[in-house]
């Protein structure tokens, strides 16, 4: 197996890895004596269509790729940034099918939906460094909108999965979490799995606090919509993927505090 990343240091190497540095916005590197026929790319979706010939021509006959549910949850986003995202994705999705077609690959799109696991994600890790530093979570209204979190271990166990699936091909899948949770009962679950006392405060203008901290602070993603979305169901059927590749993910934080912090917490 060859994996290609752009920190190969941060990637155990074993008997059947060999890893090698890779920049996805440079060409692929040259692989003498290779065959990459069947391919898995975690790489943001949109990367992908300008680099598909290239995939061709190294062997790629079998791809399976990642994109997200927000083309779902953010589609109608009050946020330009975060609707031209969506564009993107859907234009890429779109893309990779017709070269899939025209080439004669064999294609399958994965639509995660909120990701957590190994403490670098942007949603659960940010609620823990929130709690950690003030005790608190702040949400809006009742925070009742629904929520499917889902462990980076069991997307990658579903990429494999669904690899080697005949009913897994030309198909796109929505992948959740083991269980589908209020947005106040995830941030509760947190709150338990640090053994502090949950303390989740309602601050009705939080949408307007947002969106002031996302103008003024650098590089924040941070918008009146983050506020907003605590009250939609962002909950997708996962059926189909159960059918095609038996997917079968873990419950929310089953792991306790490696699920928050990664497993040498």
């Amino acid at each position: 197996m060859l994996a290609l990343a752009r920190h190969p240091e941060r990637l155990p190497a074993g008997a059947d890895v060999t890893v090698q540095k890779f920049d996805a916005v440079g060409p692929l590197p040259a692989m003498t004596g290779r065959s990459l026929k069947n391919a898995i790319a975690t790489v943001p979706v949109w990367l992908l269509p300008p680099r598909m010939d290239e995939l061709y021509d190294a062997g790629v006959r079998r791809l399976v790729c990642f994109s997200t549910t927000s083309v779902l949850g953010k589609a109608d986003s009050q946020n330009p940034h975060e609707r031209a995202m969506v564009t993107k994705v859907m234009e890429s999705e779109f893309a990779l099918h017709g070269w899939s077609v025209r080439k004669g690959v064999g294609l399958t799109i994965l639509r995660p939906t909120l990701i957590y696991g190994a403490g670098r994600d942007q949603t659960v890790s940010a609620a823990v460094r929130f709690i950690l530093r003030f005790g608190l979570y702040p949400v809006w209204g009742e925070a009742s909108g629904l929520r499917q979190p889902v462990h980076a271990d069991d997307l990658a166990a579903a990429a494999l999965t669904a690899l080697e699936a005949r009913e897994a091909l030309g198909g796109t899948f929505a992948l959740g979490g083991g269980e589908t949770l209020t947005y106040r009962e995830m941030i509760t679950r947190i709150f338990e799995v640090l053994e502090r006392s949950p303390r989740l405060v309602r601050v009705p203008a939080l949408p307007s606090l947002l969106s002031l901290a996302g103008a003024v602070i650098p590089g924040s993603q941070l918008t009146a919509d983050v506020a907003r979305r605590m009250a939609m169901d962002l909950a997708y059927d996962d059926g189909e993927a159960a059918a095609a590749f038996g997917y079968a993910p873990r419950p929310f934080l089953s792991g306790g505090r490696s699920d928050l912090f990664g497993a040498d917490s």
